[in-house]
């Protein structure tokens, strides 16, 4: 606090000062004056600090007040935002420009009316609020106007495309051609090209999708198996990865079993094995790479913008390198032919511990990388609509969950409506039910067809089925399907009930060899005799049981096939028919070289005959016209050998598969190469053989030809297939210079199953061979029931010819002894005028016959009548 002075204070001395005060102005006066003059002076300094703290109050209120009212701005232009977007045009079009002008005036305008009187920097951050807030109102109003257009543009495209797609669904066209009215639709949309150009790839989809849907509803389970990847997870998603790159789907194959091997079943792109590297470095991710390769990915990943752990970046970095830098391997891969050779190849990129150019399956854990390859490549479905490919693969998995939701519930369903209906025959008409149909309805799950039988099994007496068998075999064949659970139960105890009666061990053999041969069926207990018979060290034994299984195996071939081990005891059948039927060794002889080919003592001297020169080169000098010439039935060898085929790719396989059964006999065989031949020859064809159905001929080697799947007609051909199948055909409206029979893996499934096999038809119409969308089997029974009837009628026209014949002899014999009794003369005479008698009979019979047929006109009967 200053204080101005006064008289009073100038004129007042102290009282410390010690002297008395005069009665004038005293030296005080100076000082007093000064201190005045100095206390002005901080008046004045006090009094611009403080204008200044006053203009710092103003500018603070000002900027104060501005920050309130761009607060209250941007609440304005928010619900300005809301209300543009309400009233914004329905396709949204021009809705960013519009909004984003009318913000820049308004923005403008609230600079000139508020920004006056503020601090400099007041001014910049107030003028950067409203830019934030203006980037934020762009991208609120590029995002609207965006998804308004797709809403606009979606809802105009899809009033056309809705009504495609149902027609999809319901298959009511082509597929290609509603696909292609889809894309119409969109291209016929009034939006700019890049947005049609969207819309045609999701078309693309949803319009497979849409088929996906329909095929659903004609066939549940073979939809679900065309749809869904090969395996899930990282697997399936690599794997349709690389195919989507380019590889072929064996290929892709081969390189994700690789990689199972490297970073796990789950493919984690985050393994890691330290040190792992030549150089020292950590051999990472889904290959392992290590050192410079490593560091390339992470390159790769970098240049794309993505973490180097991203999955889809490494698989893409795999493809990357294939064809750039590690491109020899990949030249390899892309000669693969199969889901082996690809692991094979790709054991080049990884090169693993063991790996050498030249002995890429030396590789480490090699059985492991192609066992996963093999794996991969059986998963993926073979009969996959390529359609499907433009579903992505997200979508595909969300469709075959849902499909297998929906199936699941639709089996529920059926499985209960089955089940009560069985239930309801159970309880009213057991007589009418029977096991096998129960056991073969694919309606019923385990539990179900056990509790049924259990029920059925209360109404019906537990033997009964099998004396109504045995029943049915004493008066006939029976035939039984090896398949069947409950035939093969029934056939079971009925055999041991039959053997339970018999007495020595020769009229076991003979009950044994009658039943076999009426029901095609070998009983269980034989069945184990066969096993352990081929399987036992005593030379007696083994001679016993392969003499018994060939036997067997003529009289009941399926059943043969079909028990467990079959393939053991046939393998050794084929070597001991060789040594015996075609080299001239006794059983016994035989036997004890078949035990010693299966000595595991012996185990070393058969692996290094496999890579003796001997078996070496003559596994190298098989070759196709070696597999043709084996089926030349012809006496000296002259006939032309067939054709292997249908196709160069079905002739390698063919070489492949017999050089695989010849070595295999090879090692039976103890290296006798002339059984193993034999061997070998008798093996391939049971399988192969040659047909006259073959597209490129009449004489072609195929696998499971009709030829060997059919037996042949009474009269030793195979024309009832060929009349059945161009009947068949012509009742499908189809008429062709020729019919063809193709086997595919649907033969072979038959085959293995004991059913009538169904072939793939293919016809040659207009000098082109095409194919008919609906596989063909051959009737046996009404082959069986025309040769009947024609024997019948062959039968009835040989007895008319003999009686015919017998009358005949009788009238000339009457003839000739009426010729003899009038006859005068030598005996000479009497014979002649006998011979002269027959013969007569004979013209008047011949004169009749020519009576009976009328010729017509004589000469065109142009003459006049009498």
């Amino acid at each position: 606090m200053v204080t101005i002075p006064t008289s009073r204070d100038v004129s007042y001395v102290g009282s410390r000062s010690g002297r008395i005060a005069p009665s004038g102005p005293t030296v005080s006066v100076g000082a007093a004056v000064a201190d005045a003059g100095q206390a002005l002076t901080h008046v004045a300094y006090n009094l611009n600090d403080l204008a200044e703290q006053e203009a710092i109050d103003s500018r603070n209120k000002a900027g104060f007040d501005l920050e309130t009212k761009i607060a209250e701005f941007r609440d304005r232009e928010e619900q300005a935002f809301n209300k543009a977007r309400e009233e914004a045009s329905e396709s949204g079009i021009g809705f960013t420009r519009q909004f984003i002008e009318g913000y820049q005036k308004r923005a403008n305008d609230f600079v000139k009316t508020n920004f006056a009187g503020v601090s400099e920097g007041q001014n910049a951050q107030s003028r950067q609020s409203l830019l934030g807030l203006g980037n934020s109102l762009y991208d609120k109003a590029y995002s609207y106007e965006q998804q308004a257009k797709t809403n606009f543009y979606d809802r105009t495209t899809n009033k056309g495309l809705d009504t495609v797609r149902n027609q999809i669904k319901n298959n009511a066209a082509p597929y290609e051609e509603l696909k292609r009215q889809g894309l119409a639709a969109i291209d016929a949309a009034a939006m700019p090209e890049p947005w049609k150009a969207e819309r045609r790839a999701l078309w693309e989809a949803d319009a497979a999708e849409s088929k996906w849907q329909w095929k659903f509803e004609q066939s549940p389970k073979d939809a679900i198996s065309q749809i869904k990847g090969p395996v899930g997870g990282n697997v399936g998603r690599a794997y349709q990865r690389l195919i989507a790159k380019g590889w072929a789907p064996h290929q892709a194959a081969g390189i994700v079993g690789n990689l199972t091997a490297e970073s796990g079943s789950s493919l984690n792109t985050q393994a890691r094995n330290p040190g792992d590297g030549s150089d020292g470095s950590d051999s990472i991710g889904l290959a392992q790479w290590n050192g410079a390769r490593a560091k390339a990915l992470k390159a790769f990943a970098a240049a794309r913008g993505t973490d180097w752990t991203d999955f889809d970046t490494q698989v893409d970095f795999i493809d990357h390198e294939l064809r750039t830098s590690e491109r020899a391997a990949g030249e390899n891969l892309a000669r693969s032919a199969n889901a082996e050779e690809a692991s094979a190849a790709f054991t080049g990129y990884e090169r693993p511990a063991g790996w050498s150019p030249s002995n890429a399956r030396g590789s480490h854990n090699w059985e492991g990388r192609r066992d996963a390859a093999l794996r991969i490549a059986g998963e993926n479905p073979s009969a996959e609509d390529p359609d499907f490919d433009a579903i992505p693969y997200e979508r595909r998995e969300q469709l075959a969950n849902w499909g297998e939701s929906e199936y699941s519930q639709q089996i529920t369903k059926q499985r209960a409506a089955a089940k009560d209906n069985y239930s309801l025959l159970i309880a009213t008409q057991p007589e009418q039910v029977r096991e096998s149909v129960i056991l073969q309805d694919p309606a019923l799950d385990t539990g179900d067809k056990a509790q049924l039988i259990t029920s059925l099994r209360t109404a019906v007496k537990e033997n009964a089925g099998v004396n109504q068998f045995i029943g049915a075999l004493a008066e006939g064949n029976v035939s039984v399907n090896p398949f069947s659970a409950d035939q093969v139960k029934v056939a079971d105890k009925g055999y041991d009930k039959l053997m339970s009666v018999t007495g020595s061990a020769e009229e076991q053999k003979a009950v044994t060899s009658d039943f076999v041969a009426r029901t095609g069926y070998i009983p269980k207990k034989v069945q184990a005799e066969l096993r352990n018979g081929a399987s036992s060290t005593d030379p007696a034994v083994v001679a016993q049981s392969m003499e018994a299984g060939l036997v067997l195996s003529k009289n009941a071939p399926v059943s043969f096939g079909a028990f467990d081990g079959s393939d053991a005891v046939r393998s050794k059948m084929d070597v001991y028919r060789a040594y015996t039927r075609d080299m001239g060794y006794s059983p016994e002889a035989a036997a004890r070289k078949l035990i010693d080919a299966n000595d595991p003592e012996k185990a070393s001297q058969r692996e290094a005959l496999l890579k003796s020169k001997t078996v070496s080169d003559a596994l190298k000098a098989v070759s196709s016209d070696t597999i043709a010439s084996s089926f030349d039935n012809s006496r000296l060898g002259l006939a032309p050998n067939p054709s292997l085929g249908p196709s160069p790719a079905a002739e390698a396989a063919m070489l492949a598969e017999y050089r695989s059964i010849y070595q295999e006999a090879i090692v039976e065989a103890g290296g006798d190469m002339v059984a193993a031949k034999v061997a070998a020859d008798e093996r391939f064809k049971r399988s192969y053989g040659v047909t006259e159905f073959s597209t490129i001929g009449n004489n072609v080697v195929v696998k499971n030809p009709p030829e060997k799947a059919y037996p042949p007609a009474p009269d030793g051909t195979f024309d009832y297939i060929r009349e059945q199948l161009a009947e068949t055909m012509k009742g499908q409206g189809i008429e062709a210079e020729d019919f063809f029979l193709h086997p595919d893996e649907l033969t072979a499934r038959d085959i293995r199953a004991g059913l009538p096999p169904r072939y793939v038809v293919l016809y040659r119409k207009d000098g082109k061979i095409e194919r008919f969308n609906v596989p063909f089997y051959a009737d046996t029974t009404e082959m069986k029931k025309q040769y009947e009837e024609k024997k019948a009628e062959s039968i009835r026209q040989s007895e008319g010819r003999m009686i015919d014949n017998r009358e005949r002899s009788i009238r000339e014999n009457q003839a000739a002894q009426s010729a003899v009794e009038e006859a005068v003369g030598p005996d000479w005479m009497q014979a002649r005028a006998a011979e002269q008698a027959r013969e007569r009979v004979r013209q008047g019979e011949a004169l009749d016959r020519l009576r009976q047929f009328d010729p017509g006109p004589i000469n065109g009967g142009g003459g006049g009548g009498y």
